[in-house]
C-alpha cells in the first residue's frame, strides 16, 4: 500500500520535446471532446510545429516526468509584470495523482522568481478540476468573456504575489 503520492521531476522542456509535448496535449485535451467546443480543443492540442515555435517565441515550457514517462506540462509567459500560466496538461493515464498540482505550483514558483506581481490563468468554467486546483492555490476569478474563436466562455483567474 502506498501512502505517498508519486512525485514527478519537473524540468525545462526544449524544442527536442515538441513532438512528445504535442502528443501529450492531444491525449490530455481529447478526453474533453464531450464537454468543450471543438475549436477550443483544437487550439489546446497544437501540432508539434507550433509547440516547437513556442521555444523560439519566448515561452517557457516545463515538463513533468515520472518513471521516465512524460506525464504533464505547463507553459509560462511573462507579459507586462505578470506571469500567464497556460497549457497545463496531464496525461489522462496519470490523472488524479497530483501531477497537475505540482506543475501549477512550479509555475507560481517560477513567477515569484521572476519578480512579477500577478499570475493569470484562463480557464473554461466547465473544467471543474482545473478550477478547483487554481482556487486551492489562492487564485480568484477576476474577469471573464466569451471567446468567439473558441466558442466557449472563459474566466480569468488571478493570484496576487
Amino acid at each position: 500500500m502506498r501512502f505517498f503520492r508519486p512525485v514527478p521531476k519537473v524540468s525545462l522542456a526544449t524544442a527536442a520535446d515538441a513532438a512528445a509535448l504535442a502528443e501529450l496535449y492531444g491525449r490530455a485535451w481529447g478526453q474533453y471532446a464531450d464537454r468543450l467546443d471543438p475549436r477550443l480543443l483544437a487550439d489546446q492540442a497544437p501540432a508539434s510545429e507550433e509547440v516547437e515555435a513556442w521555444f523560439r517565441g519566448g515561452f517557457e515550457v516545463y515538463r513533468a516526468t515520472h518513471d521516465g514517462a512524460l506525464v504533464g506540462a505547463v507553459r509560462c509567459s511573462f507579459p507586462a509584470s505578470t506571469c500567464l500560466v497556460d497549457r497545463l496538461a496531464v496525461d489522462p493515464g496519470h490523472a488524479r495523482k497530483g501531477f497537475g498540482q505540482v506543475l501549477a505550483e512550479h509555475a507560481v514558483s517560477r513567477a515569484r522568481r521572476a519578480g512579477v506581481t500577478r499570475v493569470w490563468v484562463y480557464l473554461s468554467p466547465k473544467l471543474d478540476d482545473a478550477l478547483a486546483l487554481f482556487q486551492g492555490l489562492g487564485f480568484h476569478e477576476s474577469g471573464g468573456n466569451r471567446a468567439p474563436y473558441w466558442g466557449e466562455k472563459v474566466i480569468l483567474m488571478e493570484l496576487a504575489l
